[in-house]
């Protein structure tokens, strides 16, 4: 493919034709997309890796799937992974999940830990196990990944680092589940800090620390996150948490839940706090031909500096026609 028309792909198009290229020619066009756009860039490399650490997660899968036999467990003998943080899931996302597998089957097995003699945990499959209920069924496919009881060493291990993958392969990706499984795998020191976590889920530390830092936000916040899931935008919720104040936080993110503001407005407001200095609240100056004010609005939402304009119109155009 010529660079160029490289240049015209879509980002999923252009992630797809890197995963066909061998190393070389891999480096050779991301690094002729750092020189032509540099935010596409680091857009496509960060999801380039992603995708790649989510591919080896599919291959061990399968390994798992081609040595282990597959066999039918009573839901009742099933209990959650202890360390998988699980928040309320939408029905409407169990019943797509459920119709599906009403149709086509349950083409993935569930993955357990055998803790004791029918005593399973899972591992992977929370949600396929809730659409089987759903659909009212008693048996569901699954595979026995190990048999550890709770007290074995490798046993906080197995059950951490598969909550983790299991939170970061959603395609609903929910950032509080994963800040909590984050922090707990941090906590058992199944990784030494953030950024061996960031590494062996093909991520930035950066975003291992944006995400660990939603936990920071006002525990009003965090339980509607946790009950209403209303915002997943990590890098929003990131600059929400910068704010200090806890009342203009909580303010600032119920007026982003309801569209008042967009995380560009965020960003601006948490920027500007600190860069403010003291000095007049306002400038107003009169020229020959011109009217100049100088004012912070930062602290203004979208609908307010809206009615201010038209304000300032109307009194212009009382003035000056």
């Amino acid at each position: 493919m010529i660079k160029d028309e490289f240049l015209k792909l879509n980002d999923e198009d252009k992630i797809s034709h890197l995963l066909t290229l061998n190393l070389d020619d891999e480096k050779n066009l991301l690094n002729f997309l750092k020189k032509k756009d540099k935010t596409s860039f680091f857009k496509i490399s960060g999801k380039l890796k992603s995708r790649k650490s989510n591919k080896k997660s599919e291959k061990v899968l399968h390994e798992i799937l081609d040595e282990n036999r597959v066999v039918l467990l009573n839901i009742k003998q099933l209990a959650d992974n202890p360390y998988q943080p699980r928040f309320p899931i939408a029905i409407s996302k169990i019943e797509e999940l459920a119709n599906s597998i009403k149709k086509d089957g349950l083409l993935q097995p569930i993955l357990v830990n055998q803790s004791g003699v029918d005593e399973y945990e899972i591992i992977l499959g929370h949600t396929r196990r809730d659409a089987t209920v759903y659909n009212k069924e008693e048996k569901i496919k699954a595979i026995v990944y190990s048999k550890l009881s709770k007290d074995d060493p490798s046993y906080k291990t197995i059950m951490l680092s598969n909550a983790i993958v299991e939170n970061i392969q959603r395609n609903d990706l929910d950032p509080i589940e994963l800040a909590i499984s984050f922090k707990n795998a941090l906590d058992e020191k199944v990784y030494g800090n953030q950024a061996a976590l960031a590494l062996a889920i093909g991520k930035q530390k950066i975003y291992v620390t944006k995400i660990l830092s939603i936990l920071k936000l006002s525990d009003i916040i965090l339980e509607d996150l946790k009950i209403n899931k209303s915002i997943k935008d990590v890098q929003s919720l990131y600059f929400i948490q910068r704010i200090k104040d806890e009342d203009i936080q909580v303010q600032k993110y119920f007026d982003l839940v309801e569209q008042k503001i967009n995380r560009e407005d965020i960003i601006e407001y948490v920027k500007n706090i600190g860069t403010k200095k003291s000095q007049p609240v306002s400038i107003f100056k009169i020229s020959k031909n011109k009217i100049e004010i100088k004012r912070d609005f930062s602290n203004l939402d979208k609908i307010k500096k809206e009615s201010l304009e038209k304000e300032i119109e109307e009194v212009i155009k009382k003035y000056c026609l």
